[in-house]
């Protein structure tokens, strides 16, 4: 014991080293053939196949290369898994193929492209429906959506035995812990909502700057609100402080879906898109065509109330149509010191 412990009294020092929680990789276990396979495809690597040639279509019709560069945010942001995995009590099966090392743990190259779908894919999702003017509810239902996709995912992962969560994981439920859908969840629509404000402020080469729009997102929704789950999960406390910690984090991540409205939102006082929770699942994940998708949307519309005028994108799917949402800085001098919503009004 170090001479800074031994004079101590205090319940918050402890024995140095590894976090009392945490268990070095990898794990004891390994995972079949068949099972990588499934999950590798699962996880994102079908979502990224379909995906790729509609955002190269978007670069070379339509010089929009938001799509690609979302892409590659996600698949930047995937250098952050290690560090998620040591502090959230993930292992790895021990004999997947190998991306990379770090934090004292090998992530398998079955992980980049699932940020590719997930933080990447599913938050341009969110880029959309915030862009095209989005309620504090449809904020929620976004969240709701991030939990729902990531339990569904990680839950087949979880029991093909690709991987698994050690130690105490409170809300577990087939052995997902469901508070990980909540701090993922909130990081997709943290990543959408980062877009959302950006891509039509950011011209030209200045557009790189989206490469950051996940890992930033990510580590934003992880430590800027989950750090109360993430201490307490790390530390000597009673495990029943704990499990109020992680509730706690998880409602903090409800509160961070008002906190992002108030930013990015459209004023509740102003008509939106009538989003349901049903709608939002199959507008990002089943409609099938063009036509399908305009239908629902002018159904939308007009169940919002919105009307000639409002603003709102009479082509959802058109970049240029877009809401510039969010605060505006003035020039020096002017009467205000920011505006928001320039085209929702």
């Amino acid at each position: 014991m170090s001479s800074m412990q031994s004079l101590s009294w205090s319940p918050l020092v402890g024995h140095e080293g590894w976090p009392p929680n945490i268990k070095p990789s990898p794990g004891d276990f390994i995972a079949s053939t068949s099972a990588q396979l499934t999950f590798f495809f699962i996880a994102g690597a079908a979502v990224v196949i379909f995906a790729l040639p509609w955002a190269i279509k978007a670069a070379v019709r339509s010089k929009n290369y938001t799509p690609l560069l979302v892409i590659g945010s996600g698949l930047l942001c995937s250098q952050l898994e290690p560090m998620l995995d040591m502090l959230g009590h993930l292992h790895w099966a021990k004999n997947l193929v190998p991306a990379f090392t770090n934090f004292g743990i090998t992530v398998p190259a079955l992980i980049p492209l699932c940020y590719v779908a997930f933080l990447g894919l599913e938050s341009y999702f969110c880029y959309f429906v915030i862009r095209n003017g989005a309620h504090v509810q449809h904020f929620i239902m976004m969240l709701g959506l991030g939990i729902v996709t990531d339990a569904l995912m990680e839950t087949i992962g979880i029991n093909l035995r690709v991987y698994e969560y050690y130690g105490v994981q409170p809300y577990k439920f087939l052995n997902f812990p469901y508070w990980w859908g909540f701090i993922n969840g909130a990081s997709f629509v943290t990543v959408g909502a980062i877009l959302a404000y950006a891509v039509p402020r950011l011209k030209g080469a200045h557009k790189l700057w989206l490469l950051l729009a996940a890992p930033t997102g990510m580590m934003f929704a992880y430590f800027g609100v989950g750090w109360v789950h993430i201490l307490a999960h790390n530390s000597t406390l009673p495990v029943a402080v704990r499990w109020v910690a992680t509730t706690i984090m998880m409602a903090m991540m409800v509160g961070w879906m008002f906190v992002l409205h108030h930013l990015v939102g459209r004023p509740q006082s102003l008509p939106a898109p009538h989003w349901t929770f049903w709608r939002i699942f199959a507008y990002g994940k089943v409609t099938p065509t063009r036509a399908v998708r305009m239908a629902m949307w002018q159904k939308m519309c007009e169940e919002g109330g919105v009307r000639p005028g409002d603003g709102i994108a009479t082509n959802p799917e058109d970049p240029s149509q877009a809401l510039v949402v969010g605060p505006t800085i003035v020039a020096s001098g002017a009467s205000s010191v920011s505006r928001r919503h320039e085209a929702s009004v």
